[in-house]
């Protein structure tokens, strides 16, 4: 079964969480292969995987410590650790759509940023991550 844009965006999300989640509450030693990951959030097998979910969660993973400097200095007063796993996730997400899997409007990654914390988390974060995105991470 194809899978819409929104219910994507929540694969990718939750991937990316489960594997933050996994390095902090666990061993924090070893990064899961991507395949690992879908595998448990995708009731189809690893090739059949959109190649928009897979790319995106492998990049997120792969350039977490880029990813992650390039948000440090629009943190203001927070620290990159203190930020809600979900958070995170939406970030690297968010980043990683947007400077390497395809190039978008800018609004449409911020939108979708947003939705998902909105749904997932709550207002004060999605206007966190919309301050975040709007700033100048996303050019």
């Amino acid at each position: 079964m194809a899978l819409t844009r929104n219910q994507t965006h929540l694969v990718i999300m939750t991937a990316i969480y489960n594997e933050l989640a996994a390095f902090n509450y666990g061993d924090k030693n070893s990064v899961r292969d991507a395949r690992e990951i879908l595998k448990g959030l995708c009731e189809e097998d690893y090739d059949n995987i959109d190649p928009y979910i897979k790319n995106t969660v492998l990049v997120s993973l792969q350039k977490y410590g880029e990813i992650v400097n390039a948000y440090i200095p629009h943190l203001r007063n927070w620290k990159w650790e203190r930020l809600p796993l979900l958070t995170q996730a939406i970030l690297l997400m968010s980043y990683a759509h947007y400077y390497y899997i395809e190039k978008v409007d800018k609004k449409i990654v911020i939108n979708v940023a947003v939705d998902l914390a909105k749904k997932y988390i709550d207002d004060k974060q999605a206007k966190f991550i919309n301050a975040i995105l709007d700033s100048e991470v996303l050019k």
